[in-house]
């Protein structure tokens, strides 16, 4: 099978996108870190635990509060704030089974050429703890950063502790995203 040129040139194009290691993602400002808590791990940046908040609690007149994903917007569920405890004289959330929105004391400001993701960090996912985040795209910035995470067993997590690591990936120069979400205003309206 012979490969066209112009799909073998965007081929090799594809074939040098790296994700960048901590001290590459530093020395880029990619993250907004004024209330920093985490730190730099070797291909990312440890992300450290701000607010807890349960999704889909509350139900209203009709029984329940359901989110919509519209074609020109999303309407989210019920997100209730999840209240501190202290346990063996640490400050944190004791969480049952469910999805929890968090948030970071960590921000990203993402140039055109860079994509992010967020996952759980080893110690969360071996207490059966999953944190997935979508695509933070080219052109999100947020002063802190947020996503879901999925408690399958009940789990203590204290306050400030690091949860989950963000990673970036360089990607082919694109347009700025400029959506509902930009500068995060799910979690600065909570």
């Amino acid at each position: 099978m012979q490969i066209e040129p112009a799909v073998a040139e965007n081929h090799l194009q594809y074939k040098n996108k790296v994700m960048l290691n901590a001290q590459q993602i530093l020395d880029e400002g990619l993250l907004v870190l004024e209330h920093a808590q985490g730190k730099p791990a070797q291909v990312g940046y440890d992300l450290t635990l701000k607010q807890v908040n349960i999704v889909g609690n509350k139900k209203d007149i009709t029984g329940f509060h359901i989110g919509k994903v519209l074609k020109d917007k999303t309407q989210l569920t019920n997100y209730e704030p999840y209240s501190l405890i202290n346990l063996d004289g640490n400050t944190g959330w004791l969480l049952c089974e469910g999805v929890y929105d968090i948030t970071f004391n960590e921000g990203c400001k993402i140039p055109n050429n860079r994509v992010a993701f967020i996952k759980q960090r080893s110690s969360l996912y071996r207490n059966g703890a999953i944190i997935n985040s979508p695509v933070f795209d080219p052109g999100f910035e947020t002063e802190f950063m947020g996503t879901l995470m999925y408690i399958h067993c009940p789990l203590f997590i204290e306050e400030n502790a690091r949860v989950a690591q963000i990673y970036f990936h360089e990607c082919s120069s694109a347009e700025l995203y400029n959506g509902q979400w930009q500068n995060d205003k799910q979690r600065n309206s909570l």
